[in-house]
């Protein structure tokens, strides 16, 4: 073991360790509380394009941590990049340099050459952290929050105007439980790899096999009648999705995506409007959403539907 890591011991996790990693990061952030039965399933989820290891971090015996690396299989990429994540209790995360050297030595021993983070914008002590530990700020992306109470009216009016636009273009909104077509799947998967590869980015987008684009739709935060089609004549021509955490956690977009041939047409809107028309209709009081600091359409639709900025994050990058 490296001297940068000897405050600090690690084992593998398992999917049984869902649940405490879960805790980890909601007491760090309690105001983004994670879900331990969605933890779980991503644990247990094994997908076709990436290397995942994760660990849990103790100190004299005691779990206080955890530790993540992870990267898409090398022959997929130009550049050996690693994502590596981690967080400790608040009243161990003094040592949280020591679990970051750790997830950096082994992304390193695996064969990464670039190495991905990211830090809350007002999580001074992570960014701290992370710059002394040579980290670069790379780019930023936008969170947001929406009020459902307050900004009911307004979004109702949107939706209604947003429906009506969607009648006068020929463009059916409905949801993926009401779609009857077979190929309905493959035609999202297809679409959303189109629109992941405009999303701005400094690492190029990893396609995903429709095997594991599949296994999105099985999270337990997922439901099909609250994921929002738009059909145009045969083609599923956008998507937008909010999750539903089941034991605990805020309401947000997973997704929102159109494809080329129909943007400015008002489909994202009218989309993102009927997933919170039915989240009022369901009694959920706010959604929060996340999107690049650059992703300019998307943060208009965002603003004028009356969502506020929250912290975003912060993509740090460091050669290894």
């Amino acid at each position: 073991m490296s001297s940068l890591t000897k405050t600090l011991a690690f084992r593998p996790a398992t999917p049984d360790d869902a649940a405490f990693a879960a805790d980890v990061w909601t007491a760090v952030r309690p105001s983004s509380p994670s879900d331990p039965l969605v933890t779980r399933y991503e644990w247990e989820t094994a997908t076709d394009n990436w290397i995942a290891a994760r660990y849990i971090a103790e100190r004299d015996s005691a779990p206080v941590g955890v530790a993540v690396y992870e990267h898409p299989r090398w022959e997929l990429t130009e550049q050996r990049w690693a994502f590596v994540a981690g967080d400790l209790f608040p009243y161990a995360r003094a040592h949280l340099a020591d679990l970051v050297a750790a997830m950096e030595e082994r992304a390193a021993a695996d064969g990464a050459t670039l190495l991905r983070t990211w830090a809350i914008a007002d999580d001074q002590f992570r960014i701290d952290t992370l710059l002394a530990r040579g980290f670069r700020e790379d780019r930023r992306g936008k969170r947001w929050e929406l009020d459902l109470v307050a900004n009911r009216r307004r979004l109702e009016e949107m939706a209604e105007a947003s429906r009506a636009r969607m009648r006068r273009e020929g463009i059916q909104l409905l949801t993926l439980a009401a779609d009857r077509d077979p190929k309905k799947y493959e035609k999202i998967w297809r679409m959303s790899e189109e629109a992941a590869h405009d999303v701005p980015t400094t690492i190029p987008h990893v396609e995903e096999t429709l095997e594991d684009y599949m296994k999105w739709f099985r999270s337990p935060d997922m439901r099909e009648d609250r994921f929002w089609l738009a059909r145009e004549g045969d083609g599923i021509v956008g998507v937008s999705v909010l999750t539903y955490p089941p034991v605990r956690g805020i309401v947000g977009t997973a997704w929102t995506a159109t494809a080329r041939s129909v943007r400015g047409r008002g489909v994202a809107r009218a989309l993102k409007c009927e997933t919170v028309m039915q989240a009022i209709a369901l009694g959920v009081d706010r959604v929060r959403t996340g999107n690049d600091a650059k992703n300019d359409p998307i943060l208009h639709i965002n603003e004028t539907m009356g969502y506020r900025e929250i912290p975003g994050g912060i993509q740090f990058m460091k050669d290894v």
